[in-house]
């Protein structure tokens, strides 16, 4: 397996101060967006046709969801926040558990735990609250990661929120990792991140090597464990 060197010595220089920190999508990185998006649709069906909903309402909310999970570009940009809340506000409204642990991918929990075992930090950043998410990862993970952050992730704004928040606890985020352009896109133009330290995983066959690269984002890889995400040691 080839492996990519997201961070150069030459140019990412850490004080020994911070702790380095990887920031990590959770749809369609952590967890498999299919598997739990088929268990948020039908939570958010059982609870529309309670109240009532007219089927042609619910049938527009759910297809707009899968276009969001098959990652259609007209659904991941500025309509993704609303998309997602059509289908989560009710859910959340009405406490019902998410359950996470039967979608994991195994690649990034292989490389969550080698970054934690290698003394950095990894967070995971989505766009809603995730209630339930640290309990149901393996304990050598769940335990030892960090805050689990949420916000508008196309817009550049939320990025430099999570990297000050994370500041103040003596960490510095240094890469983010996404499966969707948009975010990627926002955090290059938040001007926190090397050139390399922008990770897209591939896993729907939405956007070329090519488009990712025409957009700045120069680490495109299929599997996280083609990214040597501690290869950098701290710098004084």
């Amino acid at each position: 397996m080839n492996h990519q060197n997201i961070r150069d010595n030459e140019n990412i220089i850490i004080s020994s101060r911070f702790r380095p920190v990887h920031s990590f999508d959770l749809w369609g990185v952590v967890v498999d967006q299919h598997t739990l998006g088929q268990q948020k649709i039908g939570i958010y069906e059982e609870i529309a046709r309670k109240e009532k909903v007219p089927e042609h309402e619910i049938t527009r909310v759910t297809q707009n969801y899968r276009a969001l999970l098959d990652g259609k570009p007209w659904a991941t940009g500025p309509r993704k926040a609303e998309i997602i809340d059509a289908v989560s506000a009710p859910a959340l409204s009405n406490e019902h558990q998410i359950y996470y642990d039967s979608c994991f991918i195994q690649d990034a929990l292989e490389v969550i735990k080698e970054i934690l075992e290698a003394g950095e930090g990894a967070i995971i950043f989505t766009s809603e609250p995730a209630p339930g998410l640290r309990e149901q990862l393996v304990p050598k993970i769940g335990e030892r990661i960090g805050v689990v952050r949420h916000g508008n992730k196309i817009d550049p704004g939320s990025f430099r929120a999570v990297y000050d928040l994370e500041r103040q606890l003596g960490n510095i985020v240094i890469t983010h990792t996404a499966d969707e352009l948009p975010e990627l896109i926002a955090a290059r133009k938040s001007g926190l991140f090397h050139e390399n330290a922008l990770v897209y995983v591939n896993r729907n066959n939405s956007n070329s090597k090519d488009r990712v690269t025409e957009e700045g984002i120069h680490c495109y890889v299929n599997d996280l464990r083609e990214v040597e995400y501690t290869s950098l040691g701290l710098n004084p």
